[in-house]
This record gives C-alpha cells, sequence and structure tokens, in this order.
C-alpha cells in the first residue's frame, strides 16, 4: 500500500518547502534554519545557563516525533542492531557498534560546533545567502561523505 507516509515526496515539491522554510523564519524571526542550534539551545537550558527553551529545540523534538510517527504508521518498520555494511566492516557485536557510532556522534557534535553550524545550517541556508564559509562547510561535509561512502564500500566489498 503506497500512500503519503511510505513514498517520499517529490523533489519539486521538497525543495520548494524547505526553501520557503528557510525564507519563512528569516524574515519571522531573523534565524536561520539547522538542527545543530536546536541541540545547542537545549543542552545551554539543561545547564542553567539558558533562562527560557525556545522553538529550535522544539523543532527537533518534532523531526525525531514525526520520523517516529511516520515509521509506526507506515507499518513497514521493522526495529534491528544490524548495520549493513558497517557489519561486514566492524562486526555485529552491539559494544563495537555503540563504541564507534558514539566515538562517530562525538565527532559529529565537535566538527559541527567547531564549524560554526549543522549540515542543514551551513548546506541550506548559508549557502543560499552565498557566506563563503557556508560554501567551504557544505563542499567538506560532501567531500567527506562521499570519501567514507566510497571507504565503506571499498572495505566491505561492495
Amino acid at each position: 500500500m503506497e500512500g503519503i507516509l511510505t513514498t517520499p515526496a517529490p523533489w519539486y515539491l521538497a525543495g520548494p518547502l524547505i526553501g520557503l522554510l528557510v525564507v519563512l523564519l528569516l524574515w519571522l524571526a531573523n534565524k536561520p534554519f539547522g538542527a545543530l542550534g536546536g541541540y545547542i539551545e537545549f543542552t545551554e537550558w539543561a545547564a542553567g545557563s539558558r533562562g527560557d527553551l525556545g522553538w529550535r529545540p522544539l523543532l527537533i523534538a518534532g523531526v525525531v516525533a514525526g520520523g517516529l510517527l511516520s515509521a509506526l504508521l507506515s507499518r513497514g518498520w521493522r526495529p534491528t542492531l544490524a548495520y549493513g555494511s558497517f557489519d561486514v566492516v566492524f562486526g555485529s557485536a552491539l559494544w563495537v557498534k555503540a563504541v564507534v557510532l558514539f566515538a562517530a556522534g562525538v565527532l559529529i557534535g565537535l566538527g559541527g560546533r567547531m564549524a560554526g553550524g549543522c549540515t542543514s545550517g551551513h548546506g541550506v541556508c548559508g549557502t543560499s545567502l552565498g557566506s563563503p564559509a557556508s560554501m567551504l562547510c557544505t563542499a567538506t561535509f560532501m567531500a567527506t561523505a562521499v570519501t567514507c561512502a566510497l571507504a565503506l564500500a571499498w572495505m566491505s566489498g561492495a
């Protein structure tokens, strides 16, 4: 059964809607769109260095809740600990996966903080605003992603 929750939105609909979201956020809140900002805001609030909790953490919570709801309603979600080619390279031991994925998450978080934003913030907002720093960050993100994908494919024999 195919429906709105089981098929991806077509590019000609999703792209303009993301662009509209970027423009509306800049126009209404004078804030760029980016996932890392919500995480930073939440951690500052949780540490007590921020008085109020803004809309960005709610955006992140909505993305997670929306993904979970979509998975549950599509009836195609089957939770598993299998990671495909990742398991071929690193093995299927749960503790190994946990260590590698935790380390990767820490590196992504540090990189995002050092770069002053995440892939969505730099790639969608920064490049559309013509920021040279965002152009460089986005090129670095893309080159790293392609290199890692090729390395994993080579290491797994795919």
